[in-house]
């Protein structure tokens, strides 16, 4: 069995791997096959997907940017033909797309909290300063060096809490600490205009329309489980849709 080190290792080359996928499927999918390895790099990608901590965050690919390559990669193999995908990979690519999805929607969600949240500590950081300088300014000269080391104490709390920092108690091996941020999540690609919820439900419709049965028993796999994840995807699509279109007229406006 392989190591967590060597699961770590990888990564890097299956997140290539789901690029290539997303830009030209058939091709490198047929590239693997003809090197024999097809079936090895499924299996590791697969079990990599699954591996989860006790908090129930993930292991591997713990970047939204992470998540989102994989998500692609993996559509774009939904949409190749019958003759490419047997039945039983395809449920399976179905599924852990579903729940990549999912977990990708949850960490953009939580991200734009800690940003909101961020936000705000740096506007009361900032109110508070402007009261410590009023203070200073009326001639309050009954603070003490002890006090005046607690309250410089809770100013830099508060600036290192806003700038994004996080302080963690030691814990075991199921820290978060660096789960799923990171200094490049920034990272400017040329997927970064690609919604991958918007892109998986096209995907799907595309099968539907173009081969309606196996479409069909594609959904008849799903339990009730799988049904509900396809229903949510399927809804936050549209509302991305129209987050989307929001955006481009509010920059359109902004010019």
């Amino acid at each position: 069995m392989l190591s967590q080190q060597s699961y770590l290792s990888h990564s890097p080359c299956l997140l290539q791997i789901a690029n290539v996928f997303y830009y030209n499927p058939s091709l490198t999918l047929a590239m693997l096959h003809k090197l024999g390895v097809a079936t090895e790099i499924f299996n590791l990608w697969f079990v990599m997907l699954q591996q989860v901590k006790k908090s129930g965050k993930r292991v591997n690919f713990k970047r939204e940017h992470d998540k989102k390559v994989c998500c692609l990669g993996l559509t774009s193999l939904i949409g190749l033909p019958a003759n490419h995908i047997p039945a039983e990979a395809l449920e399976r690519i179905f599924k852990a797309t579903l729940e990549l999805l999912v977990a990708y929607k949850e960490q953009v969600a939580e991200s734009k909290r800690q940003n909101a949240a961020a936000a705000d500590d740096v506007d009361e950081f900032d109110a508070d300063e402007e009261e410590n300088e009023e203070d200073e300014d009326d001639g309050e000269m009954g603070v003490d060096d002890e006090d005046q080391d607690e309250v410089n104490s809770l100013n830099i709390q508060k600036l290192v809490q806003a700038r994004g920092f996080q302080l963690h108690d030691e814990d075991d091996d199921d820290d978060d600490s660096d789960d799923d941020f990171s200094d490049d999540e920034e990272l400017q690609t040329p997927i970064d205009e690609v919604d991958p919820f918007i892109f998986f439900v096209g995907t799907i419709q595309a099968v539907q329309a173009s081969d309606p049965a196996r479409f069909q028993s594609l959904m008849q796999t799903l339990d009730f489980h799988y049904q509900a994840l396809a229903n949510g995807v399927a809804q936050h699509a549209e509302e991305r849709k129209v987050e989307i279109e929001k955006e481009k007229l509010e920059k359109a406006n902004a010019q």
